[in-house]
């Protein structure tokens, strides 16, 4: 019998973690997190679970980058940070006009690429720890990076000539 409420304890902030750094916005966090524990209840209603930091990873990464495809452009105001004595107000809203242009650029990505491109730059797993968290081989991942990466490129560079 599975102690839910320990699960969600011990993992919970991970989960949150995982979203909020691929959507930057609080109440998509808190509806991945509900989600994530929602799918992964079920999912050990079929199957036994080898690994849970694993497989609420993943699940968390998924719901993620699902959410942010499903979001439109705009920045919410609760998104966005406070920038810090040093950063002029140029600085600041540069930064944030880049971190919104990733956020869609990584949403436009084949759902294999955004998982190991989030898990790789976002959370900084190796690539041995994603390969075990998404139960590939460390070729697979490393061959989805590059393909991301270079996407990425393609795609932030489009956006930055139409800015």
């Amino acid at each position: 019998m599975i102690d839910w409420d320990h699960l969600v304890r011990e993992h919970g902030p991970a989960v949150a973690r995982t979203a909020w750094r691929i959507l930057g916005h609080a109440a998509d966090t808190e509806d991945v997190v509900q989600e994530v524990f929602l799918e992964a209840h079920r999912f050990q209603t079929t199957q036994q679970v080898k690994s849970w930091p694993a497989l609420l990873r993943r699940v968390a990464t998924c719901q993620a980058l699902y959410r942010l495809r499903q979001r439109k452009r705009a920045v919410p105001l609760d998104g966005l940070e406070l920038a810090g004595a040093q950063a002029s107000p140029e600085e600041s809203a540069q930064e944030h006009e880049l971190a919104d242009r990733l956020r869609h650029a990584v949403a436009q990505l084949p759902p294999r690429e955004g998982e190991v491109f989030c898990l790789c730059f976002f959370d900084e797993f190796s690539h041995e720890r994603i390969a075990e968290t998404l139960d590939i081989s460390t070729g697979a991942v490393k061959v989805a990076l590059h393909k991301a990466r270079t996407k990425l490129e393609g795609l932030l560079a489009v956006a930055g000539k139409g800015a």
